[in-house]
């Protein structure tokens, strides 16, 4: 037999194998689900929450990469059986390399420049804060990220171009068992987004953040607290801090209780003919921050006077 018809024939592995790799490596994928939904008590996304409770877009990238090579690289292990090569695969792709230390450094980067601001206070501890905004496309505010969704996008089309690749090494004949690698334009445009993913979090973390407030609709000289971040702290009491003002609509809200991580202040004004929604923001040193809406009751309708009425005896009686 000729070496291409010996390649041939070792190629030459049936569709109910191919199969079979494609189960196993998901069994894989499985197992290690299983494992780590001991620490998470069965809720899987978690592993890609941030310390916040936030869905957190660099972990997210990282998680996916990893279970993709995962499942490809078990897979591909079992055609490789199949064909009578029991070792690992000892050759991997420069760029498939690249990719995962650029998933993995992007995570562990975006990790440490939160933990940087957090101990050097130019950043409250992250707190997840029911109805808080923000995840893998999101900023904090709730608005779309220019510069996250810029790298989910480009994850998302190396991904799925990989993992076409990959059937078509499985389903075609012969069977090749190396892992598939990535185009090197689609790398650099992944490390570009991936860059520009952590040049906009070093730039936007010391920017205040506001949450929903509480309560979300109250009347002219209700009390009403909205929880944030990176608010600067008070430099004695509950007085704000130098330059720091909460607005609504645009005007200064006088005498606001301030915190780190909370403004409390009495709604001013006049009560409005009907509800009104007006916006909430913190100024704090030159920077603003998102816009929440607080809903405005009008007064409450003077109740009337029940009428007395006169007995038929009492107007006779005259």
């Amino acid at each position: 037999m000729s070496a291409a018809a010996h390649a041939a024939a070792i190629g030459a592995i049936s569709l109910r194998w191919k199969w079979y790799a494609v189960l196993i490596g998901l069994g894989v994928l499985v197992v290690l689900g299983a494992i780590a939904a001991i620490p998470t008590k069965g809720k899987l996304w978690q592993l890609a929450d941030g310390a916040d409770g936030r869905a957190s877009t660099s972990k997210f990238q990282w998680l996916l990469w990893m279970m993709v090579i995962i499942f490809a690289y078990s897979a591909l292990w079992v055609l490789r059986t199949r064909q009578g090569q029991y070792a690992a695969s000892s050759q991997v792709p420069v760029n498939l390399l690249t990719v995962l230390g650029f998933s993995t450094g992007t995570a562990a980067v975006a990790k440490g420049i939160t933990a940087g601001y957090v101990q050097s206070d130019r950043l409250a501890k992250p707190v997840a804060v029911k109805g808080s905004k923000g995840g893998l496309i999101q900023d904090d505010s709730g608005v779309p990220d220019l510069a996250k969704l810029q790298m989910i996008g480009f994850t998302l089309v190396a991904v799925g171009i990989f993992l076409w690749t990959l059937g078509h090494q499985i389903f075609t004949n012969p069977v090749s068992t190396s892992l598939p690698n990535i185009d090197s334009s689609m790398l650099v445009l992944m490390g570009v987004s991936q860059g520009g993913y952590l040049g906009k979090k070093l730039v936007t973390f010391s920017s205040p953040i506001l949450y929903p407030p509480v309560p979300a609709a109250a009347g002219v000289g209700d009390a009403v607290t909205v929880t944030g971040a990176n608010l600067g702290a008070p430099p004695s009491g509950t007085q704000p801090p130098l330059g720091a003002q909460l607005t609504l609509d645009g005007q200064p809200v006088p005498n606001p209780q301030w915190s780190e991580t909370s403004i409390a202040f009495t709604v001013p004004g006049e009560p409005p003919a009907k509800e009104k929604k007006v916006s909430l923001a913190a100024i704090v040193m030159g920077q603003k921050s998102n816009n929440v809406t607080l809903t405005i009751l009008p007064a409450p309708a003077p109740s009337q006077p029940p009428l007395n009425r006169v007995s038929e005896s009492a107007g006779q009686g005259g």
